[in-house]
């Protein structure tokens, strides 16, 4: 389980169904661009200016986009969201890149654990960003 947010480049695979329908009303509405511009303003802080962040979305396949350097969003048509999280964690870390799955599903974080792969629980890693956020707001 990762303790907090890398300074080092890092790879964060979120679980963005899991994210936005977890927060989907609390603690700010988030769909899925305002997710992005959430995690773009990330990349502005100190800690997070190296991270990648791969949001992994289910659902039918829409384009593979890059929201701006550092972010982009992936669906997964057909294949379930945890799988292609699990086998890219798995193969990230295994090709020795820092990477951290990102989600509250707690069976796709035991098989992510199960890798070998870092793990942060949702509402962890939105309270370690938000802090970042608010740091360089200051």
């Amino acid at each position: 389980m990762a303790k907090r947010l890398s300074s080092k480049p890092t790879v964060y695979l979120i679980d963005g169904s899991n994210f936005v329908m977890r927060f989907g009303e609390k603690p700010f509405n988030i769909a899925e661009e305002e997710f992005t511009v959430w995690l773009a303003s990330a990349l502005e802080t100190d800690t997070l200016c190296l991270a990648e962040f791969r949001v992994v979305f289910d659902g039918p396949c829409r384009r593979e986009r890059t929201v701006c350097p550092g972010i982009t969003v992936h669906y997964t048509d057909s294949e379930p969201a945890d799988n292609y999280i699990v086998e890219t964690g798995a193969y990230l870390t295994g090709s020795h890149i820092r990477t951290v799955v990102v989600s509250s599903d707690n069976g796709l974080l035991e098989r992510a654990q199960a890798d070998n792969v870092l793990i942060l629980r949702c509402e962890a890693f939105l309270k370690m960003v938000q802090g970042e956020i608010n740091k360089n707001i200051r």
